[in-house]
């Protein structure tokens, strides 16, 4: 039976229940070949990965912080000085903060559970000791890199990613 044939019946009155029945599969392959939540509303990130250095030298378990309109991406670097941002990021112009601390004590900085460097001078703060967060940690990273007010470092992530995300700072 061809749909033509299905379409007279239907309009004669006959078959109502084929009519119900091609309805049905009709909205159901529609559904199936558009898709659900939107279409064009998930956010396409790409890889995002480099290095950073501090007077040429490795700067491990430093946190990298990227920053644009309505995007935070957060990773730490590895001993080498590499890191690779988790998920990716959007192919944006992002502001990038990078910290480290000193003398940190036994609250550590765990970027993957959601940690950023003021929640741990929060804690560290709340640690009973009665010490600021400067007396217990020590800002490694000169304040032109590690504050998001005064950070000079940009990068812009292109619709391919990057693996060359790099950023060579001066301790003066």
């Amino acid at each position: 039976m061809t749909a033509v044939s299905i379409l007279r019946l239907c309009e004669s009155g006959r078959l109502r229940w084929i009519c119900s029945s091609s309805s049905i599969f009709t909205a159901g392959l529609m559904f199936l070949i558009t898709g659900c939540g939107g279409g064009g509303d998930a956010v396409h990130r790409v890889p995002v990965a480099g290095t950073v250095k501090m007077d040429g030298q490795p700067l491990e378990s430093a946190e990298v912080s990227l920053y644009a309109e309505g995007e935070a991406r957060v990773s730490t670097t590895d001993k080498d000085g590499c890191f690779q941002i988790p998920g990716g990021a959007q192919a944006l112009k992002y502001m990038v903060v990078v910290s480290k601390f000193e003398g940190v004590g036994t609250v550590k900085l765990d970027s993957a559970a959601g940690m950023d460097a003021g929640q741990l001078q929060a804690m560290q703060m709340a640690d009973g000791s009665g010490k600021t967060a400067s007396a217990i940690a020590k800002q490694l990273v000169p304040e032109k890199y590690s504050s998001r007010e005064k950070s000079e470092l940009t990068v812009v992530v292109p619709l391919e990613g990057t693996q060359s995300a790099d950023f060579d700072l001066k301790s003066n």
